[in-house]
């Protein structure tokens, strides 16, 4: 193995006002608040390459400014300058929102991204192999790739990007990569259920078998809330990062963490977690101590007999705890929206309404 590597990683980075946040979230913070949104963190978000996962559609082809299923989780390209400026190098654009705005605007994000000076993992060669990025760096070549496990649910035809449902077959990529890599291998994997605090026994098991694969280090995101960090023999698993620039309005989702991990030839990898919160105005901040403390907690490296009890547990219980945790953020959400109700522009306020009614009324 060859030299030395020190990586900043984070979790999910959106660009675009969610659509419980349409007209004041993430959109509408970079555009008003620009470089603020990060630099308060920007001083932890250094190392050989800083790594985070691109989650909004950031591009303006195809916007149609007064209609909410096109504007929201989509954001401006001008929002990436602040990225690059604070210190993000390389994005992951594999992820189960990549498509919601189309093909035209996905490869107009790829520009964007390229044109802000930043580099971008996730993208399939149309023969079903992940691009990968080599960073060149202390006497080494590393290389970096990404994948999502998320279902696609807005495209219907082949994905560009690097979308990896079958298991087996994605090992198989990876063992091939590895032979192609002299220095260390970093995945970042967008897999998982959202809104809880540990991963499920898939994750485990796929983890896991990236590393025996000959990945060193797992960056995953997805959950919106931190999880548990496992140390499996060589290799360094973190299942989530959270969120990073994120305008989800839960107090959990609002706790995140930047990793810096260090990597050293024949050496098990160090790595520690610098606490950081989203705050009220969706900007970032130092963590308070009490945040640090719940940050902690929430992303702790646990014993390898706890993942293995994560391992044992059927897949369909882990589903069902899915499912309470959806229903119990759904009375929230609601409640955020109308006490934000002001924050809505009046055309994204009646659309909300009526597209509300309509799954209610369908049973969606």
């Amino acid at each position: 193995m060859q030299g030395e590597l020190i990586i900043a990683a984070v979790g999910d980075i959106s660009t675009g006002d969610h659509p419980v946040c349409v007209g004041h979230g993430m959109r509408h913070i970079f555009a008003t608040q620009k470089q603020s949104v990060l630099e308060s963190v920007a001083p932890y978000l250094r190392g050989d390459i800083t790594i985070g996962n691109l989650e909004a559609v950031t591009s303006n082809v195809g916007l149609r400014r007064y209609w909410l299923p096109s504007y929201e989780m989509r954001g401006d390209p001008a929002s990436l300058s602040y990225l690059k400026a604070a210190g993000i190098d390389l994005v992951s654009i594999a992820n189960n929102h990549a498509m919601q705005h189309g093909e035209a605007s996905f490869f107009d994000m790829l520009q964007q991204i390229e044109g802000a000076g930043l580099n971008y993992i996730g993208l399939d060669n149309g023969q079903g192999l992940t691009i990968p990025f080599k960073l060149d760096v202390n006497g080494g070549q590393h290389t970096f790739f990404a994948i999502s496990q998320r279902p696609e649910e807005r495209y219907k035809s082949r994905v560009p990007y690097s979308l990896r449902l079958n298991v087996d077959a994605l090992i198989e990529e990876v063992m091939d990569l590895r032979k192609t890599c002299p220095g260390f291998l970093i995945c970042s994997v967008h897999w998982g259920l959202e809104f809880l605090k540990r991963p499920g026994p898939d994750q485990v098991s796929t983890g896991r078998r990236l590393i025996d694969a000959g990945v060193d280090v797992i960056f995953g995101h997805h959950s919106h809330i931190l999880q548990p960090v496992e140390r499996y023999k060589n290799g360094l698993i973190f299942y989530s990062l959270g969120n990073f620039t994120f305008d989800l309005w839960l107090k959990d989702t609002k706790l995140s963490a930047v990793a810096k991990v260090r990597l050293r030839a024949d050496q098990s990898p160090d790595y520690c977690l610098v606490p950081v919160v989203i705050g009220d105005s969706f900007c970032l901040e130092p963590a308070s101590e009490t945040a640090a403390k719940s940050i902690r907690e929430f992303s702790s490296e646990l014993s390898s007999e706890a993942f293995e009890q994560i391992l044992s547990q059927p897949y369909d219980r882990y589903r069902e705890e899915y499912e309470n945790a959806r229903r119990a953020v759904k009375p929230l959400m609601y409640r955020y929206f109308f006490d934000h109700a002001w924050g809505y522009p009046p055309h994204f306020f009646v659309q909300s309404i009526g597209r509300t009614v309509l799954r209610r009324l369908s049973g969606r």
